[in-house]
């Protein structure tokens, strides 16, 4: 678990401090979205996460405020304003969640699908990915150029 902490703080720090700044806010929305949608998934039975970090949670703490925001923070700084990749990276990584990952992390008992099947997995993923573009693009960037301003 240390080794994890460490990997993901040299990649944040890679990042960049006008990047991490800028895309913060869409992250900590994001994470806040998936988290939810874990928290979901113990109601509906969409997935079950074995020995959770906090076990009256649904949500894997590890992963969502881990490798999916060093990823999710990457990909911003990587693709946005290029819609079209932006997508693809996306399609390209929520694939590889919702298939060889997820079958990796049952095996190693991490979790365990119910529910939802990997496609439903690989379409909310999708799902999350645009909502988090369109909340950078029409929240995110016009604060962050003081467009609201004239309506103070």
């Amino acid at each position: 678990m240390e080794n994890v902490f460490i990997v993901n703080s040299t990649l944040v720090t890679k990042l960049g401090k006008s990047s991490f700044i800028r895309y913060l806010p869409t992250i900590i929305f994001s994470d806040l979205l998936i988290a939810l949608i874990s928290e979901l998934s113990r109601e509906f039975k969409w997935w079950k996460v074995k020995n959770p970090i906090f076990p009256k949670l649904a949500t894997d703490v590890s992963f969502v405020f881990g490798p999916f925001t060093i990823l999710n923070f990457w990909i911003f700084k990587l693709t946005y304003k290029r819609f079209w990749l932006y997508l693809l990276t996306n399609i390209f990584s929520d694939y590889l969640f919702a298939y060889p990952l997820t079958t990796i992390a049952e095996k190693l008992i991490v979790y365990k699908m119910g529910r939802m099947s990997r496609m439903q997995l690989f379409l909310l993923g999708m799902a999350v990915a645009i909502v988090n573009y369109i909340f950078q693009f029409l929240i995110v960037e016009p604060l962050r150029k003081g467009k609201y301003n004239d309506y103070k």
